[in-house]
């Protein structure tokens, strides 16, 4: 198996499983979205009319919990609360059991997708009267369904590798921590440079919602010892000055980020500041001594910063409130920052498939 297959797989943890599913389900749901959007833009539909399915669910669940359907004006939300909220738990099931066993991702998600839209399509939004009936509902409704399904269980599948790895690896690097053990080095050449740039690249892209992120990040990874950047034109990164400039930073972006009068992070300064934070922290995983990761960095910043720019302008105009979402980025960004700090501390045996899926994927060791 390549280095990049191994970048994805990981070791048995149940726990790690539902939580890397939950993830990927809501990315899937998301993916699934656009997918249909882009089916519309086509002139392609389910051909059901009427209300979604979905906001007929949120005003069961609305009912059964406060005795009132949900308000007309918010239907569209609470639609989209109970599309992605089913994605995420489905998903996260579909995490648990993959890790308990292999042969659920058959198909790389594609089994899972047809499964999602027969029990809950075709079965389900029938059974509790929240569509037509499979036999009077209109016949291009199946195939699309289908389709649509297709896209959630492979995109969901996708997201669920990476995550798990990337989760698995975090852990890893955890437990380095707590038992004292040598910190691993990162490669910058070789066969674990794959790893190396996906990890640097990770760590650039929080910087995409917050721009101090990844900085925050491997200022307090220097200071805490985790990467070490002695003799390079980095070890700046691990003083006492370093982390109290850089703190404060990092709590004022948080703040002025929910401020009206906050530029665009599109705009040019927005963007070439995430790209040079994204760079510096990408080069200090490596000990800031190869260009590469930092050149990783940089592109992960700016393309998060876009991609992160349109998902969120989009989900506060349909919601009509851009709080939470400022919210979820900040604990994504800051979050995801130090978890890619853990992972880079990972050690290289804990990045080597398990025995069961050596076995799965047909790689024999040698006796």
């Amino acid at each position: 198996m390549n280095e990049m297959a191994r970048y994805f797989e990981g070791n048995d943890s149940p726990a790690l499983g539902l939580a890397s599913g939950l993830a990927a389900g809501l990315v899937g749901a998301w993916v699934m979205t656009e997918f249909q959007a882009l089916l519309a833009r086509a002139n392609i539909t389910s051909g059901v009319s009427g209300r979604p399915s979905t906001e007929k669910a949120a005003d069961r669940l609305s009912t059964f919990v406060s005795g009132r359907p949900v308000r007309r004006s918010m239907r569209p939300v609470a639609g989209e609360a109970v599309h992605y909220g089913f994605g995420g738990l489905v998903g996260g099931l579909y995490g648990l059991a993959a890790d308990l066993d292999r042969r659920v991702t058959v198909g790389k998600g594609a089994a899972f997708g047809v499964a999602a839209a027969t029990v809950v399509d075709e079965t389900l939004v029938p059974a509790f009267g929240l569509g037509d009936p499979v036999w009077k509902a209109p016949v291009v409704s199946h195939p699309y369904s289908y389709a649509s399904h297709l896209v959630f269980g492979a995109s969901t599948e996708g997201a669920r590798k990476f995550l798990r790895r990337f989760l698995g690896e975090a852990k890893a690097g955890m437990q380095v921590l707590k038992t004292g053990a040598p910190r691993p080095k990162l490669e910058a050449e070789g066969q674990g440079r794959w790893r190396t740039l996906g990890l640097a690249f990770m760590l650039g892209a929080t910087g995409g919602p917050r721009t101090s992120a990844p900085l925050l990040a491997a200022t307090w990874a220097a200071r805490l010892g985790w990467i070490d950047l002695k003799g390079s034109r980095l070890s700046w990164l691990a003083s006492p000055k370093a982390a109290w400039v850089v703190t404060p930073m990092a709590v004022g972006e948080l703040v002025a980020d929910k401020l009206p009068s906050t530029p665009h992070r599109t705009e040019p300064g927005g963007v070439a500041a995430r790209a040079v934070t994204g760079a510096v922290s990408g080069a200090a995983l490596t000990g800031g001594r190869s260009l590469a990761p930092a050149l990783a960095g940089a592109a992960g910043a700016i393309a998060a910063t876009y991609i992160g720019h349109t998902i969120r302008t989009r989900v506060s105009r349909s919601t009509g409130k851009d709080w939470p979402v400022a919210g979820a980025e900040d604990i994504l960004a800051i979050g995801g920052a130090f978890l890619v700090c853990l992972a880079a501390l990972a050690p290289a045996e804990t990045r080597r498939p398990s025995p069961s899926r050596r076995r799965i994927h047909g790689i024999v060791d040698a006796k």
